[in-house]
């Protein structure tokens, strides 16, 4: 028969010291999970957007349409808490067509809420949380490049 005698508590003692460092650690791995998972729905979201931007930009009569008004209603179509800007950029100017052509760019951004408190404070950062330690919610962007589909001149 085994006798513990004096030393019984020691594995209790143990147990409670690393116990919650080793679920912070646990809890920090499938927080970041989450915020990988929602940073790649935001990205299709954002690259689907400036897509369906990018071919409904220009109207059939070659008359250009704001961006915004294109693109903004979109997004919370698919990704009902976020909200998506846009700009147009100029590139390269094309001497066959006679014309300039122009890169959408478009900027998803979505408030996620995170999961678990202790690895909240943890992950956020100014950059990351604007709201601070503690705040549980974060702000995720993501921006796409998307050349504007233009028609040809006749």
């Amino acid at each position: 028969m085994l006798r513990l005698g004096k030393r019984g508590g020691q594995v209790v003692v143990e147990m409670l010291l690393i116990l919650p460092v080793f679920l912070t650690i646990v809890f920090t791995i499938m927080e970041m999970g989450h915020v990988a998972f929602q940073m790649i729905l935001l990205n299709h979201a954002t690259y689907e957007v400036a897509r369906i931007g990018a071919m409904t930009l220009i109207r059939d009569n070659g008359r250009q349409r704001d961006c915004l008004t294109v693109v903004k209603p979109i997004m919370p179509r698919i990704i009902a808490s976020a909200i998506a800007t846009c700009g147009l950029e100029p590139t390269v100017y094309d001497d066959q067509a006679q014309q300039q052509n122009f890169d959408l760019l478009v900027t998803g951004r979505n408030p996620i809420k995170l999961i678990f408190p202790l690895s909240s404070i943890l992950m956020s950062s100014k950059l990351l949380c604007p709201q601070g330690p503690g705040g549980g919610v974060c702000m995720i962007s993501a921006t796409v490049r998307m050349p504007v589909e233009q028609p040809l001149k006749y």
